[in-house]
């Protein structure tokens, strides 16, 4: 990880691996646990620039280091996900990125921050 001014990024995606989900079905449930309590939970807005990028933006409450340990464990299974963490003000700034090509890998995303609003 690097920290940059202050973001925290995960580890870079691979660019030639596959562009599915390598999570066993028995852990999903606990993932959208995880995702709901320490992402979802603290969700202010979301937006989605391009299909292949999406910004939400948490509550300054949410636990930067407890999100990035989220997001990399979601990044072991989705290969082609990349991450940046950046506070801004009072805020929480999750930026996720996919390649072009897993741009569909988002949608859920998108979904589940529509739904928690």
């Amino acid at each position: 990880m690097s920290q940059p001014h202050g973001a925290l990024r995960g580890p870079a995606p691979d660019p030639d691996g596959p562009l599915l989900c390598t999570l066993p079905v028995d852990q999903v449930a606990g993932r959208l646990d995880a995702f709901r309590r320490e992402v979802f939970g603290h969700l202010r807005a979301f937006e989605q620039p391009s299909p292949a990028r999406l910004r939400l933006v948490l509550a300054g409450g949410a636990d930067p280091e407890r999100v990035r340990s989220l997001l990399v464990r979601e990044q072991a299974c989705c290969g082609f996900l990349a991450f940046t963490i950046t506070r801004d003000g009072g805020s929480l700034l999750v930026d996720l990125e996919v390649r072009e090509d897993a741009a569909g890998a988002l949608d859920g995303f998108a979904w589940l921050a529509g739904a928690a609003r």
